[in-house]
Parts: C-alpha cells; structure tokens; sequence
C-alpha cells in the first residue's frame, strides 16, 4: 500500500524517533506522579492504538476501556476481540456521550468517566492529536500533553500531542503491532490516509465529516442495516 511505503520512509527519519523519544519521556512523566492509577482509553483508532503500545512498555497489564456504543464497523469488533484474545486487559462498557436521537443508549455507568472513577483510576492515557482539529489543537497547546482537569480532576496524558498521521503509521508499520483492519478497506475505497477515521458513525460532530458517505460507499450492507433502523440517517449518506 502507497500508505505504508510513505510509512516505512518516515520511520527512518530523525523527527519520527525524536517524536518517540518524546512521547515515551511524557509516559514516564505521568507513571512519575505519585499515587497514579491508570488506564488507557481505546477507540480502536491507529493513535489509541499506539497510545496503548506504547504505554504496555511501561506497564504490560494496564487496562484499556473501549466504548461501545452499539454501531461499530466489524472490523473493530475483531480488533478489539483479537486484543482480548492475545491475553491483554481490555475492558467493554456502553457509553453514554452525545449522540444524535437516532438510538438510545443504556448503560450501567456514565460513560468511561464513571466506570473510571468507580476502578479508583486518576489518570487517563489518550490518542488525541493536535492535528486532527483547530479545537484540539488549541486544547492540547494551552495545557499541554500532561495536565490536570479541574472539570473532572483526572490526569490526562496525550503523549502522541504532536504526532501527524505520518508519525502514527510510520510506528505501526516500524513495529508489527496489530491494528484495526478497517484502515485497510479505507485505503481500497480511496480515502487519504490524513482524513481516515475510525469511530462511531452517528455521533453529532462526525456527520459533517462525511462518516455516513463513506460507510456507504465501504461497508453498503452495515449502511442499509443503519438507515433501515434510521431512515433519517439518508440525508447524511
């Protein structure tokens, strides 16, 4: 694949392995904090995928919470079942985030922060990036890649803060790692790997993105299964 000829390249580079070294020096800083109990937040995407990776080298058994919110592409449900078979901690919960009135979501817990804070956990590992949004960038230059909230009082720690998607595929293909095999059927349908995106398909701030169009055009029978239990869900698709 073009995208990981483009990978292989990059990881030779000197600014790929600074950007390791970096990242891995903010792990060690937050594992530094005392009384730290952490766990790692997993979408299933390449950068939380790497998070996790990188994280394990620290820590092999910290858990990971995936939230599921009922419409997942299959190939994230055999990623994440291909993790837990591998022996690895990765904990399932139904969130309870934003979403469109399309369907309800139920759950024993309020979203991955009140299943964290039932565990006893303080700090929270994240894939986000400062390239995926003008929001994130400015969130992540203001207070940084290791930051206590004052709205939740947790610890977030974002060690992949400067990371391009160059970056993120450059350490998949470097390292071997096991990865969600939906970025496959995107490269196929032609999607640029800057604009893949692997995440729930029917939440209010990914519409715009186009997530429905693309679900049509790469999985036809999940999008016909979507909007005959959404009819409205047409209009984005």
């Amino acid at each position: 694949m073009i995208r990981d000829d483009i990978a292989a390249l990059h990881a030779r580079t000197v600014m790929f392995q600074n950007k390791v070294d970096n990242a891995r020096k903010i792990i060690r800083s937050a594992f530094a904090i005392d009384g730290i109990r952490a766990y790692v937040s997993l979408s299933g995407g390449k950068d939380s995928t790497v998070v996790y990776d990188l994280v394990r080298q620290y820590l092999p058994s910290i858990p990971a919470v995936w939230s599921d919110d009922e419409w997942w592409l299959p190939e994230t449900i055999m990623y994440i079942d291909r993790l837990r078979g591998s022996g690895l901690d990765v904990r399932q919960i139904r969130t309870t985030v934003i979403h469109t009135d399309w369907f309800e979501i139920a759950g024993d817990y309020d979203g991955i922060p009140g299943y964290a804070k039932q565990q006893d956990w303080n700090l929270v590992f994240l894939g986000l990036r400062e390239e995926e949004s003008n929001v994130r960038r400015m969130h992540l230059r203001t207070l940084g890649p290791l930051f206590n909230s004052r709205s939740d009082r947790f610890w977030h720690c974002n060690p992949i803060y400067n990371w391009t998607w160059r970056d993120i595929w450059a350490y998949i293909v470097s390292t071997g790692i096991d990865y969600n095999r939906a970025y496959d059927r995107l490269e196929e349908i032609g999607v640029e790997p800057e604009y893949q995106r692997i995440g729930p398909f029917a939440v209010d701030k990914v519409l715009g993105y186009g997530q429905l169009v693309i679900l049509k055009k790469g999985w036809p029978d999940m999008y016909n299964k979507f909007c005959q239990a959404h009819p409205e869900a047409r209009l984005y698709g």
